[in-house]
């Protein structure tokens, strides 16, 4: 039988953040005039309206074939910043570098193919890990929780039972199972199932920053000037100012991404997530609740969804998700 640990419910965060919000204050407690019980009765019924409108799903919308986007003005120019990053390095860095020195023979086509790769493989990861369900706590017939255990909580905006590490998105305005973190720069919440997408887009978003980086030394102290450009050409006789823009994309992206895969790692090995990360920044070391006692492998097979570690790299596949709801119960 499961147990209570004692660590903070997580009813008792908004977002998961370690906020209290009287939205969620225990009114259990006695009246202490005619006033106060009228107050509580009208919270009762905005809250109650509150989660009628929670479950219209307001800031969902459905695409074909599965798909949803977040309609969350906050995240559209984050989302807008990392896709023009990506279109403009994937055009001019090939352009103006790749393709001139392939044809002048200073380079090999591998050159050429890895970049195209990584482009690839960063885009296809940006567009799954935004319009994938992050795994959204279902309003009707969601996951119920196994008897015996009681470290299930019932939101107190969506008003569904979710599953311990679930936590309520102020943004996506929804319960999402074992939640990492919202991101704006792919305008949607990492949890348990886009999880593994988000791992590869940082991953694969480094690669693409550090190689374009590397090109773009080569490209100004090491590679010969180009003989078969055509210096008439607007591109090619202002490429110096293209490939200034391409090294400051470069710099951000790389700093940005590796930190990220750096975290995403940490967190995973050890059954943590970034939202846990925060909880338990200002509680004592000896206080915070004991880790599980599982591999690192094994957290990654579980963000992953299969134990084939070269499936894990793949993002054009299909993740399998687990036949039950259970988590650990040593940890949030």
């Amino acid at each position: 039988m499961a147990h209570y640990h004692g660590y903070p419910r997580q009813n008792e965060h908004n977002d998961g953040f370690g906020s209290l919000h009287e939205e969620e204050a225990d009114y259990g407690l006695p009246f202490n005039n005619v006033r106060t019980m009228v107050v509580g009765v009208s919270k009762d019924v905005d809250r109650q309206k509150e989660t009628a409108y929670i479950r219209t799903s307001p800031r969902i919308k459905r695409l074909p074939f599965g798909l949803t986007f977040l309609l969350d003005s906050g995240g559209y120019f984050p989302l807008g910043f990392i896709f023009f990053s990506w279109l403009y390095n994937s055009i001019f860095v090939p352009y103006i570098v790749l393709h001139p020195q392939y044809n002048d023979g200073n380079i090999n086509i591998y050159a050429v193919i890895v970049y195209y790769f990584f482009s690839l493989f960063t885009f296809v990861s940006l567009f799954r890990a935004t319009t994938a369900d992050p795994g959204r706590v279902d309003f009707e017939g969601g996951p119920t929780p196994p008897y015996g255990a009681n470290d299930w909580s019932l939101c107190q905006k969506c008003m569904v039972q979710r599953p311990i590490k679930s936590h309520h998105c102020s943004r996506c305005m929804r319960c999402i199972r074992k939640m990492d973190h919202h991101c704006p720069w792919i305008n949607n919440c990492v949890g348990e199932d886009n999880h593994w997408l988000f791992l590869l887009l940082v991953f694969y978003a480094a690669l693409l920053s550090i190689y374009t980086f590397i090109l773009q030394i080569l490209h100004f102290y090491y590679f010969p000037p180009c003989v078969s450009c055509d210096k008439s050409l607007f591109i090619h006789h202002n490429s110096r100012w293209f490939m200034y823009v391409v090294f400051v994309l470069a710099i951000l992206l790389t700093i940005i991404c590796v930190g990220q895969v750096y975290t995403q790692v940490i967190n995973i090995a050890t059954s943590r997530t970034t939202v846990e990360s925060i909880i338990y920044a200002k509680i004592p070391p000896n206080r915070r609740p004991t880790l599980a006692k599982q591999t690192s492998f094994k957290n990654f097979k579980d963000v992953f969804g299969t134990s084939w570690v070269i499936c894990w790299l793949n993002p054009f596949r299909r993740r399998q998700a687990k036949p039950m709801i259970f988590y650990p119960h040593q940890t949030v």
